[in-house]
């Protein structure tokens, strides 16, 4: 093989890698009529070896609401069931910002954390969609002085290594297509099989967390 032949096909390889935004490769896990999600979608796909998730529902909250709670990272903690026990803003990145979020794990395993960089974009799916996407930063190289901190204070933190995803907002006629999507590996002594279960048990409640919190800024309970 030569070496412009070899270089040939990485580079087709590497242009066929999945993109977890991009429509091909979603397989329908399940679709069910929700009495206040609409029709709820859920699908999967793999992505370099982690399992994407994808689910979507309907919404008549206002759109620069939801916008506004997705953009909240500090308020994740006050939301989001996830379980996190940091959630913060690190700093503006070029058109975008990075945040930490660690994850409490129950013993044996350990905790998790990541950084994340967050880019907003207007019309990503047609006129008034929306869509808040992130990907992975190697949190050591970018961040050394936090990361040790955290280590100091949470002991033995493992970072994930594979961590994509995006919300994305679509309107449908006079409701909101809220969907969330998700590519992660938690890696460490977690199976792999266990962590795509969990992942897919607590995947509505992405929705769930959203939409209660939206009721919640709307009536002020």
């Amino acid at each position: 093989m030569t070496l412009l032949f070899a270089a040939a096909l990485l580079a087709d390889v590497a242009s066929a890698s999945p993109d977890p935004d991009a429509p091909e490769g979603w397989v329908l896990m399940e679709e069910e009529q929700h009495p206040e999600w609409g029709t709820v979608i859920a699908r999967h796909k793999p992505l370099d070896g982690a399992d994407c998730l994808e689910i979507s529902g309907v919404t008549s909250a206002d759109p620069e609401l939801l916008k506004a709670i997705i953009l909240d990272i500090p308020a994740n903690l006050q939301w989001s069931s996830a379980g996190l026990a940091v959630s913060e803003v690190l700093g503006p990145v070029g058109a975008g910002f990075d945040y930490l979020q660690v994850l409490t794990i129950p013993p044996p395993f350990s905790d998790r954390y990541w950084v994340l960089r967050g880019v907003a974009a207007d019309a990503p799916e047609g006129p008034g969609s929306w869509a808040f996407r992130w990907s992975r930063v190697d949190a050591a190289a970018s961040y050394p002085d936090r990361v040790g901190a955290l280590a100091a204070e949470y002991g033995k933190l493992e970072e994930i290594g594979v961590n994509i995803g995006s919300w994305a907002l679509i309107p449908e006629g006079d409701v909101t297509r809220a969907r969330f999507r998700s590519c992660t590996d938690v890696g460490g002594s977690i199976p792999e099989w266990a962590g795509e279960k969990a992942a897919r048990l607590l995947l509505p409640n992405n929705l769930r967390d959203l939409f209660a919190e939206a009721e919640r800024r709307t009536t002020g309970g």
